[in-house]
């Protein structure tokens, strides 16, 4: 079956490795305008046949609709935390985890779903020795979408240790799967340093 959002949508399908200023909209929505965008989807979403309930929607309604369902990727990173040492490892110099969390909103400024990625590096010497995946996932707060899964990896290239995973979502209405972005999350450990950003792989 064909995407009932048609082309419009089809073209902003947002995808992992945007920087956040390339996809924000140009103005902030109004509280009416979210507020109307909202009431138009949760419409077309309840009607019994979607794709006919959007083919009657107005002009004006057709843009707030297509507003509602159109993801913004952000990145969120949060403060680097020293691990505990124990007797275990108290050969290795030093261990760390960093996080970098993200999220995805629509162009009226409504929340839709949250991912992550925990990392960890331990160091020895002048050599970043290991990395792990710790933790990482995807959740959804709107109508319609769902978190559906994840791939990840981790390694260490030329002495800098990355752990990342991709997070897939989706948007549903009826039959119709309308949007499937996908986002990454990576945590990046240096000798001296861990960040994060908003890309997958190594390097």
């Amino acid at each position: 079956m064909k995407s009932i959002l048609g082309r419009a949508v089809a073209a902003v399908a947002i995808v992992a490795g945007l920087t956040v200023g390339a996809v924000a909209p140009a103005n902030a929505a109004t509280g009416n305008e979210t507020a109307a965008a909202e009431a138009v989807f949760t419409t077309v979403y309840n009607a019994p046949n979607p794709e006919a309930a959007l083919a009657k929607l107005s002009k004006t309604d057709r843009a707030l609709f297509d507003k509602w369902v159109t993801p913004v990727f952000k990145v969120e990173s949060v403060t680097p935390t020293k691990s505990a040492t124990t007797s275990a490892t108290a050969a290795r110099a030093s261990c760390s985890q960093y996080t970098t969390r993200g999220s995805f909103s629509n162009q009226v400024g409504a929340k839709l779903g949250e991912f992550w990625t925990t990392g960890s590096a331990c160091r020895s010497g002048s050599s970043v020795t290991s990395v792990s995946f710790v933790d990482g996932g995807g959740r959804t707060s709107a109508l319609g979408w769902s978190y559906t899964g994840s791939s990840t990896g981790k390694g260490i290239s030329r002495n800098t240790g990355y752990v990342y995973g991709q997070y897939k979502f989706k948007l549903q209405l009826g039959p119709v799967v309308a949007q499937e972005p996908s986002y990454c999350a990576r945590t990046v450990h240096t000798l001296g340093a861990d960040f994060g950003d908003t890309r997958c792989g190594l390097g």
